[in-house]
């Protein structure tokens, strides 16, 4: 047997840090952060402890490498492009993205409402929520100054509570929940030329 080339050991490297982090995703989404050691993580992967140590050097390195990665996957959906910019057309398609992504990742919008919905891990990610939402909310409320609302900042965080509240409801009844409906209704607000502003 010809030994492994660097590139075949970088791969295999890749592929194992990728196997820790989906089954860590996983475990911190259904069993809890703070529920989940690093010995429950490693067998969850299955993998050793010690290994796991190879890759990451704590649960919390391995808490915020999963948010960084939650985060990218997110400003990929409401900005693909990478512009900066959002109008109408970006809005329809950042909800037609968002649709299909929470239809086909359940675990991951389980693991992204349970980083905010534990005070003690929003702690720990404070300063990492606060870097990686700005270009996002930035965007979001720059389009509603466009758009003439009177409270672009008021609107940036109802739509944010709005979608925690969709999300939530969708994960727990994803059969009836009446999604396309809902994004429709959403954008009937959002999209239009003439704002309806909360007062």
């Amino acid at each position: 047997m010809c030994p492994r080339t660097s590139k075949q050991f970088e791969e295999i490297r890749i592929n194992k840090r990728r196997q820790i982090i989906d089954a860590s995703i996983e475990c911190f989404a259904t069993t809890g952060y703070h529920a989940c050691s690093i010995s429950d993580l490693a067998r969850h992967a299955g993998i050793s402890k010690g290994l796991l140590y190879n890759y990451f050097s704590s649960k919390e390195d391995l808490l915020k490498t999963i948010f960084r990665e939650i985060m990218e996957e997110m400003i990929l959906l409401i900005d693909p492009e990478h512009t900066g910019v959002m109008d109408q057309k970006v809005l329809q398609d950042y909800f037609d993205r968002l649709l299909v992504h929470l239809k086909s990742n359940l675990i991951f919008w389980k693991m992204h409402l349970a980083i905010f919905s534990q005070p003690a891990v929003q702690l720990i990610l404070s300063e990492e929520i606060l870097a990686a939402s700005k270009q996002p909310l930035d965007m979001v409320e720059k389009y509603f100054i466009k758009q003439g609302f009177k409270n672009p900042a008021l609107e940036v965080a109802f739509l944010s509570t709005l979608m925690s509240g969709i999300t939530w409801e969708y994960i727990a009844d994803p059969e009836n929940y009446p999604l396309e409906q809902i994004k429709e209704r959403i954008l009937s607000i959002y999209s239009t030329p003439h704002p309806q502003t909360i007062k």
